[in-house]
């Protein structure tokens, strides 16, 4: 006969005062029950922090000291209350940023001068650039 551990289900809870009460009492009921079980013995834990029944190596739970549900969401700061001197330095770099060297345009070429220059592999536009930069005498 398999055992029944004890288990912590939460799918059917939802955010409202009501269901985050719930879950702090399933996650006490849990807690307690899984240290009777643990102080009574025969189980290890795994590397992962899930308890193990010894005998049949089935997998009882999570450890309630590292699984613990948090009840309050997670406050967060803007970045630049969190890190202002690099906030700072992210500002001021903003400004040191070089203007943009090229422009796009539109232009109509011949196709085979267009496929000659795809055709040399990756950066040919890179490379068509200079092709016209030279017969500019640029």
């Amino acid at each position: 006969m398999t055992k029944t551990w004890p288990s912590f289900i939460t799918r059917d809870l939802g955010d409202s005062d009501a269901d985050l009460t719930e879950m702090e009492r399933r996650w006490t009921v849990y807690r307690d029950e899984m240290q009777k079980v643990i102080a009574a013995g025969g189980v290890h834990q795994d590397e992962d922090g899930w308890w193990i029944d010894d005998a049949s190596g089935e997998l009882i739970g999570p450890d309630p000291e590292i699984e613990r549900p948090e009840t309050e969401p997670a406050k967060t700061i803007p970045f630049a209350d969190a890190f202002p001197e690099l906030a700072a330095e992210m500002r001021r770099s903003r400004g040191k940023q070089k203007a943009p060297t090229k422009v796009s345009t539109t232009l109509r070429l011949d196709r085979d001068v267009l496929e000659r220059f795809k055709q040399s592999g990756p950066g040919w536009q890179s490379r068509m650039n200079e092709a016209l930069r030279a017969a500019a005498g640029i």
